[in-house]
């Protein structure tokens, strides 16, 4: 293959991307919704476009009813002041994307011009990507090796997310791009922008700041180029924050009187800012640690958490950052884990491929630092969107020779674990975590650190539900009863939470394997399982652990299973956390109930620890 053909086929993937945003009716699609980020960015750059201003107003609002009813939901709205008090209502989004945006929204309306920003920018990529990786290879190699980077894996779900991800990949790219080809000027504005777009990007110009000290110069050359370097970084990012406050009035896009709005909005009849919204501020760096933070505590903010717990979470997400089930580099980015992995396996090991791995390494470790409950960004999203900004550090690691085994293995992850994600982006978008309950995912651990922002609980019904708690409320336990808990269903294994036999409990659907999350709000020294077969009879099986215990029942036979002295898996935000994984063998459908009915199950915490009889049925 020639240089000219791998160009052409590069080309036609762009293009069909440019074709897609242009054809592709967004608004009808997502059934006039959209949410958090993109209803922010999406109503930001049509005040940009028609209003030319960054406030939120009353024909901001009119706009956004018009063609989507419910309204943006998750609007982030901030309310700052004017010089002579009065309150003003802006954004709580970095300006750089819908800025950016502005002037494709004029010209080719709100949607297609977002999606035709998100198109160039990874035709842009795709581009920059193909001329590094050429300069080093073959065309062959080098075209396979870009599409294993770019277009294998999670990054083409969003081009029609009207979010600033393929944006910042654009600019990440551009900038590790110019810095291989000795541009350093251009990198630091470009990765300046990323930056200021998203914060910890910065640490993208580590290459950039690094590799001069690395020179055989002496060391005042040396340390006065990587100055210079940064001092260009920062000038870019404090000009950002300074354009935001010109436009806002403040310098943090994310911090001061910053809210989440969902179905009731500023402007609408008797709605104010103070009567309607959730706190998202952002004004505290990394999670409030208790015993030091309670000062910083308020209802903007989570709640301190415990250093133990912490230390358990930062161990789980440095695996979880690898393999996660919702977030996970080997899933969702296939082709930069393989191509870090050739890197460190085959070579050659150069000296840029070195820096993008310390680059990549503190990327990571900073998401999970500072965020350790939603490094992955947020329920609302497919993969870790934060990791589409650190793609184009594959191309540090991808050497030539390597780049078709590679292309092939992220060929084959791709198809396997995410093909229909791709082929319907959409449709996920509005259940973005419906992919996770196939069982290729499914294999994957989940990221319990996150367990509140996880994509799978965006169907509510699988989400915190109380166990024992009238109205939702522990404190209403009644007396003499069990402690109460909240159960989380992480997959379709049950028909979730309900009431049969006069108990409150959940069926599993027959032959199928289930896996839920017990939140207890203190470590009980015993968890009881109390099962009901099915009408079809039961071969149970339920893990903990390492613990395993099987319960075989006939036709509506009671069973019980106990589990003393339960390890939890993890302490969040004071409870206790236990994944219990059921597995049905059996099911049938009972008289007047068309489900396919495994067996029954209740779980009990218990106070004082029972007698094991684990694995035997019980009375009839």
């Amino acid at each position: 293959m020639s240089d000219r053909a791998a160009r052409i086929a590069l080309g036609v993937v762009a293009g069909l991307g440019v074709v897609l945003a242009l054809a592709s009716p967004l608004a009808l699609l997502a059934d006039g919704k959209f949410w958090s980020d993109a209803a922010t960015y999406r109503t930001m750059a049509e005040s940009l476009a028609l209003d030319f201003d960054l406030e939120y107003g009353p024909e901001d609002l009119a706009r956004t009813r018009a063609e989507s009813p419910g309204g943006p939901q998750g609007l982030f709205l901030k309310r700052t002041h004017r010089g002579d008090g009065d309150p003003r209502h802006v954004y709580g989004k970095a300006l750089v994307y819908p800025l950016a945006g502005a002037p494709f929204v004029r010209a080719f309306g709100t949607d297609r011009g977002l999606l035709l920003l998100n198109a160039l920018a990874l035709a842009l990529a795709l581009g920059l990507g193909y001329g590094e990786l050429r300069r080093g290879s073959t065309a062959p190699r080098a075209l396979v090796g870009t599409l294993a980077v770019f277009v294998c894996g999670v990054v083409p779900v969003y081009l029609l997310w009207l979010t600033p991800e393929l944006f910042n990949l654009a600019l990440a790219t551009g900038g590790l791009v110019a810095w291989r080809r000795d541009r350093p000027v251009l990198a630091a504005v470009l990765i300046g922008l990323a930056a200021y777009s998203k914060p910890t990007n910065a640490l993208l110009a580590l290459p950039l700041l690094l590799d001069p000290l690395l020179w055989k110069e002496g060391w005042g050359p040396r340390l006065l180029t990587a100055a210079q370097r940064g001092a260009i970084v920062a000038a870019v990012v404090v000009a950002g924050f300074g354009a935001t406050w010109v436009a806002t009035g403040e310098v943090n896009y994310q911090g001061g009187e910053r809210k989440t709005f969902y179905d009731r909005y500023p402007f609408d009849p008797g709605v104010t800012f103070d009567s309607a919204g959730v706190w998202m501020t952002t004004d505290h760096l990394g999670p409030l640690v208790a015993g030091r933070d309670e000062d910083k505590r308020t209802d903007r903010v989570a709640p301190p958490r415990s250093p133990e717990e912490l230390r358990r979470s930062l161990v789980l997400n440095l695996a979880y950052f690898w393999i996660g089930r919702f977030g996970g580099l080997l899933p969702y980015f296939p082709g930069v884990a393989l191509a870090l992995l050739a890197f460190l396996v085959v070579g050659p090991r150069e000296r840029a491929g070195w820096l993008g791995l310390l680059t990549l390494a503190a990327s990571g470790l900073a998401y999970i630092l500072i965020i350790p409950d939603n490094w992955y960004g947020g329920a609302g999203t497919i993969g870790n969107r934060y990791f589409v900004n650190l793609v184009p550090l594959a191309l540090l690691f991808l050497p030539g020779r390597q780049s078709f085994w590679v292309a092939g293995g992220a060929a084959v992850i791709t198809g396997v674990l995410l093909l229909p994600t791709l082929v319907s982006p959409v449709r996920h978008s509005l259940s973005p975590g419906a992919h996770t309950i196939a069982p290729g995912f499914r294999r994957l651990p989940a990221e319990l650190t996150m367990l509140g922002d996880l994509s799978v609980f965006t169907d509510v019904w699988r989400k915190h539900r109380p166990f024992n708690a009238p109205g939702g409320d522990p404190a209403r336990r009644p007396p003499g009863s069990p402690p109460s808990y909240f159960l989380w269903v992480l997959d379709d294994g049950t028909f979730g939470q309900e009431t049969s036999f006069e108990e409150e409990g959940f069926w599993l659907k027959g032959g199928a394997d289930a896996e839920v999350v017990v939140q207890a709000l203190t470590p009980p020294p015993a968890i009881r399982l109390v099962v009901t077969a099915g009408p079809a009879g039961e071969i149970l099986t339920v893990r903990l652990g390492r613990e395993r215990h099987r319960l075989v029942l006939r036709p509506l036979q009671n069973g019980e299973v106990v589990l003393e002295n339960p390890s939890a898996l993890l302490g969040y935000y004071g409870t206790a956390l236990y994944r219990l994984r059921l597995s049905s063998r059996y099911g049938g459908e009972p008289d007047g109930d068309r489900r396919n009915l495994g067996s029954f199950v209740r779980i009990i915490l218990v106070e004082e620890t029972l007698p094991s009889g684990a694995g035997r049925p019980g009375p009839d």
